[in-house]
């Protein structure tokens, strides 16, 4: 293959020098150019030289070679070698390095350009190293070790992997496996004339092609037991220099132990072996002990305490756990010294051994208990911990417990960026291997059910990106809103049966279009209220509401609808002076209708300046909106029993929802008016998509409860929103919604859309409303209080209009990160059941803690039990209703055992997980470091949040 792409590289040569003709090549000319000869990215094994070498060619204005410019090399990014790092171009203007890779798999960008000439552009190349398919490897340290049966050996089994011309071969992945006495050896393995293809995997770990060691260091019992004994690591990942290591233990009977290793995933090596003696005793001129306090501390000092040790400190050996502790002062009796911190990798509390050894003398083993110097988790039920950023998330530990505990577990990504995702490895270790170095599983979310996802379309009925997209044009066109000279009078209200005239710019492609004057429509006023102006499309199909209808709907809408939106949110602008709302029934609605049904929705287009009749001039100046009707403008499907434009909308379905959508429609139209109208900026100061629509779930939700003439705060039942038909009905049209939003969200919290800039619509849209709807909903309830000033406060955006997380931080006086961590405990501690379907559900925490002191728990100041909800919306009431998700909140179940995972989180979303154990279980630690395995960068925004649950 190189042959093959150097010959290609020789015949490029020859037709760029035939092309040049008699073009000048005298030194000195000046550079204009750099042309890139190679290619722009090549893929290399660790250690090895790319070839053919990095070529440029640098040619002068008119494309001529230039002979003699130096050119610069240099690798900004990764590891590895240039050989030159500055080339002379030549006669045909072509300079050349070689690329050396490093010995550690990774990507590594060379930047070439002429130092002397800075108007040349610089070319970028990229080369991949990947690990070597064959290595060599050989053997370090720590062969033929003798020690007392059942005790930790004081060095290291360490190995040495080479690529096969001799290079350190680094992030190899290789096993250590433990035989059991008397088993015959593992016959060395000759790499294959040419690599298989990858081996499968079962249960994350990689399993040998044909040939191979019959068990796999990873499986269970390979490393571990009596007869074998046991190895700190069944894997390791060679570093920089191929070395890798792990810490033996002998096996309980006294005799010969063999340690065999191999090269695995995918990789393919010899097997070398080291051997150890396991004795009956070790009885000789030192001795060690004790240990003060009876444990270590890792990074802290410690005192030995036995007998036959060197006076001078230096002359004393310390190990534990292999690594080398230094002596800080020594006696013959007492060494004081440094226990390492084993800082590199995140290792769980676990029993260490340690010995002595002065020059060729050493002391028996002693194995103790060490405790780890990062965080260690102690809570008690109900408690939440929350580490934030990349050193705290590093390294986390859980003691051994002597009883059954349970765990929640909330790994987050508070990034603000809405395109910023973080992929992370989450490690879990116990003593028993503390390898964390196997292939990782991914986690991800179940998909969906088709079913739920078109039911849950269907079920959309609100304005599905028309008004989000809408208000993006307006701010890109620089459209003003309108804002009137000065105060004008008001102006006579409309009567029934009055017509009036109306533009209608939403075309086929569900955005307003302020040019678009091409679809009039003209309504006859059907109900006029004290706050509310109903109007019909006189095209509406026949068999809508009557007279007594209309009135009725004017009527609930002022008692309810109206009143407690504007009390939570502020009052309208009333740019048309008529102090009322239209809502305005249009079979043009109807006709927008597509996959994702659309009941309705407002125009932030209507505020706009249309520049109509000298009123409104934009000020300051801007663009105008003709279409605009310059009104506050709720658009409704109309009543179409027959189906004659879109889908069959009959009028008690319209009269029965036409309630929710001017709560949820008159929220936007509040808080766009308060924003764009009194702010510089104009409509680019409305509120982001996501909390806005989140607000306006609010609104139904608060209109909802009003409806039922109940209170926020309580923990409400489902039994007190369903006692009779009549309530069970207002549930289904105002309530129930948010539920199946939040349903929606939990089925899949680390990749659901939570704050995007735009309507991401479909069922990410629904997912949006649901995080964003139970966001505010604990907000107001953890606040207390009269939740009615912080809405009308989180609407306005204050006097700077903050938006979005900005706006919530401002009105809560919280970092968004702890209030993501918040909210995100609540979810956990509401959650009904493990995340396998029938298991039990997890005890109440709240009812734990009471049962153990004998207090009762303080009133639930949430306004929803949802266990409750969910758990009723689970049996299927006989009522219209969303195909049931349950209380679909389902958390990666976790054990006290060593296992690999990755995930990818987007921004401000959680993963969950559920980490149970019975009693006596091991400890354990968790550390979290990017997708690559290395630590998070400086701008990285990870979190971690515990709670124990039981």
């Amino acid at each position: 293959m190189r042959a093959a792409r150097r010959i290609g590289l020789l015949t490029a040569l020859a037709v760029l020098a035939g092309a040049c003709g008699d073009g000048s090549t005298e030194v000195g000319s000046p550079p204009a150019a750099l042309v890139s000869v190679s290619m722009p990215v090549d893929t290399i094994a660790t250690g090895e030289s790319i070839d053919p070498p990095i070529a440029v060619r640098v040619e002068d204005a008119l494309g001529n070679p230039v002979e003699g410019a130096p050119v610069r090399f240099n690798i900004v990014r990764g590891d590895g070698e240039l050989s030159p790092s500055v080339a002379v171009a030549g006669e045909d203007g072509l300079a050349e390095s070689v690329y050396r890779a490093g010995p550690t798999p990774g990507e590594a960008e060379i930047r070439v350009d002429i130092p002397s000439a800075a108007n040349v552009a610089p070319l970028h190349f990229l080369v991949l190293a990947v690990t070597a398919d064959t290595v060599r490897l050989s053997l370090v340290e720590g062969d033929g070790q003798r020690a007392e049966a059942g005790s930790q050996l004081p060095l290291a089994f360490s190995i040495r992997a080479e690529t096969t011309n001799g290079v350190a071969a680094g992030g190899v992945q290789v096993a250590f496996r433990a035989a059991a006495l008397n088993e015959d050896p593992v016959e060395p393995r000759e790499p294959p004339e040419a690599p298989p293809e990858a081996p499968p995997e079962v249960a994350g770990v990689p399993v040998e092609p044909p040939g191979g060691p019959a068990e796999v260091a990873g499986s269970p019992g390979a490393s571990s037991g009596a007869s074998s004994g046991a190895l700190t690591h069944d894997i390791v990942v060679t570093d920089a220099d191929g070395l890798g290591q792990a810490v033996f233990t002998l096996g309980l009977e006294p005799g010969e132990y063999r340690v065999d290793v191999f090269a695995t995933g995918g990789v393919y090596s010899d097997t070398v072996s080291f051997t150890a003696t396991a004795l009956e005793a070790v009885d000789g001129l030192v001795q060690l002990d004790s240990v003060g306090n009876g444990r270590l501390a890792a990074g802290a000092r410690a005192v030995l305490f036995g007998r036959g040790f060197s006076a001078v400190a230096d002359d004393n050996q310390v190990r534990i756990e292999g690594e080398r502790a230094p002596v800080v002062s020594s006696t013959g009796t007492e060494l004081t010294i440094e226990v390492p911190a084993f800082s590199e990798t995140c290792l769980p509390q676990r029993e260490v051994g340690v010995r002595v050894l002065v020059g060729p003398e050493y002391s028996n083993g002693l194995r103790l208990s060490i405790d780890p110097a990062e965080r260690l988790v102690d809570l008690d039920v109900g408690e939440a911990l929350t580490l934030r950023g990349p050193v705290e998330v590093e390294c986390v530990h859980f003691p051994p417990g002597e009883m059954g505990r349970e765990f929640r577990l909330i790994i987050g990504n508070t990034g603000r960026v809405a395109a910023r995702r973080l992929p992370m490895r989450v490690t879990t270790r116990t003593p028993a291997n503390m390898s964390g170095e196997g292939p990782p599983t991914e986690i991800t979310p179940a998909p969906i059910g088709a079913d739920l996802e078109q039911a849950a379309l269907e079920a959309l009925g609100v304005d599905a990106g028309i008004r989000s997209r809408t208000l993006g044009r307006l701010v890109e066109s620089g459209i003003a809103p309108f804002r009137a000279a000065d105060p004008l009078p008001g102006i006579e209200v409309a009567g029934v049966g009055d017509t009036l005239d109306y533009f209608f710019p939403v075309g086929p492609e569900r955005v307003a279009d302020c040019a678009d004057l091409t679809r009039p429509l003209r309504g006859a006023v059907r109900a006029v209220g004290e706050r509310v102006l109903l109007v019909e499309d006189l095209s509406a199909p026949p068999g809508g509401p009557g007279t007594e209808e209309w009135l009725a709907l004017a009527a609930e809408l002022d008692r309810t609808v109206l009143p407690v939106t504007t009390s939570y949110f502020g009052p309208l602008e009333d740019i048309d002076r008529n102090g009322r709302v239209v809502v305005l029934f249009t079979p043009a609605v109807n006709g927008l209708d597509g996959e994702t049904g659309v009941g309705g929705f407002s125009l932030p287009a209507d505020l706009a300046a249309s520049g109509r009749g000298g009123e409104g001039t934009p000020e300051p100046a801007g663009e105008i909106c003709p279409a605009s009707n310059e009104a506050e403008i709720i658009y409704s499907v109309s009543a179409d029993p027959e189906g004659s434009v879109g889908r069959a909308i009959p009028t008690e379905s319209l009269l029965r929802n036409a309630p929710v959508l001017v709560a949820h429609e008159l929220q936007h139209l509040i808080s766009v008016g308060r924003r764009a109208l009194h702010s510089s900026m104009g409509f680019a100061a409305a509120e982001e998509v996501w909390l806005d629509e989140a607000l306006s779930g609010l609104a139904e939700e608060v209109a909802g409860l009003t409806a039922l003439e109940l209170g926020v705060g309580g923990g409400l039942t489902f039994d007190q929103v369903s006692d009779t038909p009549e309530r069970l009905e207002i549930f289904d049209t105002y309530l129930r919604r948010n539920f199946l939003n939040l349903g929606l969200y939990m089925l899949g919290t680390a990749g659901a859309p939570t704050i995007p800039q735009a309507d991401p619509e479909g069922v990410g849209s629904l997912q949006m409303r649901g995080f964003g709807w139970f966001l505010l909903r604990w907000l107001a309830d953890r606040a207390g209080g009269d939740e009615r000033a912080f809405f009308r406060s989180a609407a306005s955006g204050g006097q700077n209009h903050a938006r979005g997380i900005a706006n919530l931080e401002r009105v809560t006086g919280s970092e968004w990160a702890d209030i993501l961590a918040g909210v995100s405990v609540a979810l956990a501690l509401d959650a009904a059941g493990d995340a396998e379907a029938g298991a039990e559900a997890d005890p109440d925490p709240a009812a734990e803690v009471a049962e153990e002191t004998g207090v009762a728990p303080p009133p639930d100041p949430a306004t929803w039990n949802l266990r409750d909800v969910f758990a009723s919306l689970d049996r299927g009431v006989d009522a219209p209703a969303f195909p049931s998700t349950g209380f679909s909140l389902r958390a990666e179940r976790l054990e006290f055992e060593t296992r690999v995972m990755e995930i990818d989180v987007g921004p401000s979303n959680v993963q969950y997980f559920s980490l149970a154990s019975e009693a006596d279980a091991p400890a354990l630690s968790i550390s979290i470091r990017m997708g690559s395995g290395a630590a998070p960068g400086e701008t990285a925004e990870p979190q971690i949040t515990i709670v124990r649950t039981r």
